[in-house]
């Protein structure tokens, strides 16, 4: 080696030396440093700012909901639809647009996973009530106002109306149906409206904890036992979704795959939205019908929220609510044909919205749904009472919003509230355990639809209320038993009103918040109810101001009259049960038994039960199931569970387009006072 390399070797030697020396004075080894400057993982835990921030929104959309849906009459707020439109907009801007901000100005200000699940929960509560708004004060207000020589319900209905859960005073229903606040008593006029609030609050509450509380009892049954995949919640759960690097950009908003799907139904939207301002831009027609034999027609109407919602279940579930659907209008086909669907029943109201044979029918198919629910999850139930009852120390609830023991003794006293509240009304108290009976069979049936069919928006083929008095007659009932339930159509008319399936998805999505719970429920609860009297205050306000009956014909004009003119003939003229209901029922539980059998002896069977309940109310939305599972199917035959990861995206950009248009056209319409800018359902 000669005298350069020796210098080289030497000058290297002390490099090293150097290097190692600043080593050992740092303050720790290379990746505890990189480390120390990365972000770290934030816990998902519960915090009372995201309690109050996500009850102040639902408070917020219970507000400025009506004002939207009743007086600008855009795109629905949220009564129609089980993801609630308005609470994915405002958690899509609160996710990838203020959160964002906010981390930028001071991170540890940016809400964490788990704080933006529990402000999106509150949201969706907030959300849900509504459309129960919407009937609330209509339905109470009709039969004084609307009373005439004509009618004559001053002779059949007044006599046996219970004034305390109503406003009875011509004065102040006057002012609010025309509007003439100011003219007359001035804020006077709003006292008509503290009893009967008075008079309500202990059944809404009743109503609402009891729901919440039935669904504490099933949740680990159908998400943990049965594995349901709550397809309604996986937008909401994507969005609020980390990476690695614990991102403020979430990876949802960063994938190109989301962002295409998300372009179509916005710019479909913002052509449909143009077209209310600039009449010469084509409208994009999204609906047409497909004629079939025997008087029937398949409605084809493109959703791409339901179309995206659809993708995101299993395909024998996507499968069968299609052909079920298919069945259904054969069967509607064959009857009009033979001449069976020619009689009308006259216990049904308009909202048995099919054939009085196959309405029976789904709620046979629906009673044998939830007994056969409740006879698999029967280790659970047990497991449920020994922890409530005898305090076993081997069930586990911890990680439940409230208790077994809270959930369940909170449920028998809900029951018992909704039961004497109701015998109070008029109903008799065998008629009020008929009622309750289908209210448990129909909305547990529904929710379990809803939360395994992906169903984004679904009509009650019979609603609680004509079950009970199909079932039983009218007779049965009496003159108060009959209007007790037209007041319990306010919550028990459609599930559009009731909040189980926002519970059911609530508690799902709330399992990615960790540590103690218990804080939850009584914040869902506040959601609910906090955000129905807020819907109904500004209902109140814009009716005050502006005139109810100038807001929406089909609620303060057609709906309050029409429920108590059916009142009036059902009381006029009574009928005894419906005997050939029972018999449809009868078959249709039937069916069902054998749908459920089959299913859990075949492996190869390829209809799921599910699909059957709903199918007399399915058809407007099985173009978009089989478009949905058609393709899907083609995606995981030639791609397989790879190919469906990387498509997925797709199909949630579907579904937030939609609403994220919605939302761009309530600001905008707020702003230039446009009306009647009602986008794609």
């Amino acid at each position: 080696m000669n005298d350069a390399d020796k210098s080289r070797a030497q000058l290297r030697s002390e490099r090293s030396e150097l290097r190692q020396s600043a080593h050992r004075r740092s303050p720790g080894p290379p990746a505890e440093a990189a480390s120390m400057q990365a972000p770290q993982p934030r816990p998902s835990l519960l915090s009372y700012r995201a309690l109050l921030v996500g009850l102040f929104l639902g408070v917020a959309i219970g507000l400025i909901g009506p004002y939207f849906t009743l007086f600008m009459r855009g795109s629905n707020t949220g009564g129609g639809f089980y993801t609630n439109p308005m609470s994915h907009f405002f958690l899509f801007v609160l996710v990838g647009l203020i959160n964002v901000l906010v981390g930028r100005l001071r991170r540890p200000w940016a809400f964490s996973r788990g704080e933006l699940v529990t402000v999106y929960i509150l949201m969706t509560l907030g959300n849900q009530s509504l459309s129960m708004s919407h009937y609330w004060t209509p339905m109470l207000c009709g039969p004084y106002y609307f009373a005439s020589e004509t009618n004559d319900w001053a002779r059949i209905l007044h006599p046996y109306l219970p004034q305390w859960i109503m406003p009875y005073r011509l004065e102040g229903l006057r002012a609010f149906f025309e509007g003439t606040y100011g003219q007359t008593a001035g804020e006077g006029l709003w006292k008509v409206w503290i009893e009967p609030a008075l008079a309500w609050t202990p059944m809404l509450i009743a109503i609402h904890a009891g729901t919440l509380c039935m669904m504490v009892i099933v949740r680990r049954q159908w998400s943990e036992r049965e594995r349901i995949i709550y397809p309604l919640i996986q937008v909401a759960g994507d969005m609020v979704r980390d990476d690695e690097r614990q991102s403020l950009i979430k990876p949802f908003f960063r994938n190109p795959v989301m962002w295409i799907g998300f372009a179509l139904p916005f710019l479909v939207g913002v052509v449909q939205g143009l077209n209310a301002y600039f009449p010469y831009i084509p409208e994009p027609q999204l609906r047409a019908s497909l004629s079939l034999p025997g008087q029937t027609s398949m409605p084809i109407i493109m959703s791409f929220v339901a179309t995206g919602f659809f993708f995101l279940i299993k395909l024998e579930v996507g499968f069968s609510l299609w052909m079920f659907a298919l069945f259904n209008l054969v069967q509607k086909g064959i009857y009009n044909t033979i001449g069976v669907a020619d009689k009308p029943e006259p216990a049904l109201s308009l909202w048995s919205y099919d054939l009085p044979s196959l309405v029976h029918q789904s709620v046979g198919a629906m009673t044998v749904l939830v007994i056969g629910g409740l006879w698999v999850g029967r280790e659970h139930l047990i497991n449920v009472f020994r922890k409530a009852f005898a305090g076993d120390g081997n069930v586990e609830d911890r990680d439940e919003v409230l208790s077994y023991r809270g959930a369940t003794v909170g449920l028998i006293l809900c029951g018992a509230v909704m039961a004497v509240w109701m015998n109070l009304s008029g109903v008799p108290i065998l008629g009020v355990a008929a009622f309750l009976f289908f209210v448990f069979i129909i909305f547990v049936a529904l929710t379990r639809v809803v939360v395994e069919g992906g169903v984004a928006m679904l009509y009650t083929p019979l609603v609680p209320p004509d079950a009970a008095l199909s079932a039983f007659g009218t007779g049965f009932y009496g003159p108060t038993g009959i209007l007790g339930l037209t007041f319990a159509r306010v919550w028990a008319n459609d599930i559009f009103n009731f909040a189980m399936p926002h519970c059911a998805n609530g508690l799902k999505l709330g399992e990615q918040i960790r540590g103690n719970r218990r804080p939850l429920f009584w914040f869902m609860l506040a959601a609910m109810i906090l955000g129905l009297y807020a819907a109904s205050f500004t209902t109140l306000f814009m009716g005050y101001r502006y005139g109810a009956v100038n807001l929406s014909d089909r609620h303060f004009v057609w709906l309050a009259q029409y429920i108590y003119e059916y009142a009036a003939a059902r009381i006029v003229e009574p009928v005894g049960p419906n005997w050939a209901g029972w018999l449809h029922t009868g078959l249709g539980g039937l069916a069902m038994g054998l749908l459920m059998v089959a299913q859990r002896v075949w492996l190869w069977w390829p209809l799921h039960p599910i699909g059957y309940p709903i199918s007399s109310v399915f058809s407007w939305m099985a173009f978009n199931a089989f478009l949905a599972w058609l393709v899907k199917s083609i995606v995981l035959k030639y791609g397989g569970p790879r190919l469906f990861r990387k498509v997925r995206p797709f199909f949630l950009g579907l579904i937030i387009g939609q609403f994220a248009i919605y939302g761009v056209f309530w600001i905008v319409d707020l702003f230039t006072g446009m009306v009647g800018n009602y986008l794609m359902q």
